[in-house]
């Protein structure tokens, strides 16, 4: 008979893990390996290995007994032959465990999630806005209210599972449920399908939803609006609708997450004697200094005049402004002629300077 793996080993945890992280590590494990989700022959195996380390390692006494004396420890002491817990008991707790993982009842379940992808200008992502959109979505159908059979017609319970939706498999001492494979885990059988939905209980709409977009957002933002998305035709409770953003480039700004980034050209006179330009902001313009001899490229670095940063709503980020030197590049006769005279006089300057 092979030797058992280790419980911490199988569910993938720190021997000094806490009952959150066992619960944590045993949800990925159900999700990926229970026989509802996963056909594969050795997921049973792997479900049954994941759910007795599950059971052994959240009971204190049982795991201080692992802990100290391994599998041979609890094999004394809990075996299916001798006296005290079997096998049996130890799992029979865990169909309320699975419940609180994946919801057992019918009031746990609700309709589709959507998804939407919305285009904002980049000063609209910037500022903040208000969108309508349209979108299709299903709502339960007006004629049978959501319970598929045309009316005057009721639903007939399921015979083979009599109505529960679910049927029990025993393998040994391990009971799985399955959707019943007669009403596909409906627990009624329509006899007469509604004409207007096909017996499937939903009909299409258009609906009109406002989208509150928050300053600061940029491309790949995903703005949930809770209960938004499609009906669940059996209790009437929505999914939600995620609204994913795309933000267009702009012609003067650049970002770099809440920093922005602008690039300036200052006339040439200006860059030589210092002086004052505007420069456009998010809204409206400002004045900044430009000193003396500036040598390009100059960088200005002007403090809350970027974006909204989403993490912090009183926090602003940086605008970094570039300068250059604006080069003219039709110069008429008489910047020509100015021209000349400077570059005379440059090189006069520079020759008096070798000179000395």
């Amino acid at each position: 008979m092979p030797s058992k793996r280790d419980y911490y080993e199988i569910l993938g945890v720190d021997r000094d893990a806490d009952e959150n992280g066992l619960k944590k590590a045993f949800r990925k494990l159900a999700l990926e390996y229970h026989p509802d989700r996963n056909s594969e022959p050795e997921a049973i195996e792997k479900f049954r290995e994941a759910q007795e380390a599950y059971e052994i390692l959240c009971d204190a006494e049982k795991r201080q007994i692992y802990d100290q004396l391994g599998h041979e420890g609890l094999s004394g002491r809990f075996s299916m032959s001798g006296g005290g817990r079997s096998m049996d008991d130890v799992f029979s707790g865990f169909s309320s465990i699975f419940e609180d993982f994946f919801g057992g009842s019918e009031a746990a379940q609700r309709g589709k999630d959507l998804r939407y992808r919305l285009n904002i200008s980049f000063r609209e992502a910037a500022l903040g806005t208000k969108k309508k959109i349209n979108i299709p979505r299903k709502n339960a159908c007006k004629t049978c209210k959501g319970k598929r059979s045309a009316p005057g017609t009721e639903p007939e319970t399921c015979k083979h599972c009599r109505g529960a939706g679910k049927v029990r498999i025993q393998q040994g001492f391990f009971v799985i449920s399955q959707n019943c494979s007669v009403c596909n885990g409906e627990g009624v059988i329509i006899k007469k399908p509604c004409k207007t939905c096909h017996g499937e209980g939903l009909e299409k709409e258009d609906v009109s939803l406002d989208v509150n977009i928050p300053a600061g957002v940029d491309t790949g933002v995903r703005l949930r609006l809770a209960g938004e998305g499609e009906v669940d035709r059996r209790n009437g409770k929505r999914g939600d609708l995620y609204v994913e953003l795309e933000v267009e480039k702009d012609d003067l700004f650049e970002r770099d997450g809440a920093d922005l980034f602008l690039r300036v050209y200052v006339p040439y006179p200006i860059a030589v004697l210092g002086g004052e330009i505007e420069i456009p902001l998010l809204e409206g313009i400002k004045k900044i200094s430009v000193p003396k001899g500036m040598t390009p490229p100059s960088v200005i670095s002007l403090k809350g005049e970027g974006l909204a940063d989403l993490r912090s709503s009183r926090h602003r980020g940086q605008l970094h402004v570039e300068l250059q030197i604006e080069v003219p590049r039709q110069p008429n006769s008489k910047m020509k002629e100015l021209l000349k005279e400077l570059q005379a006089e440059l090189d006069s300057g520079a020759k008096s300077r070798s000179q000395n």
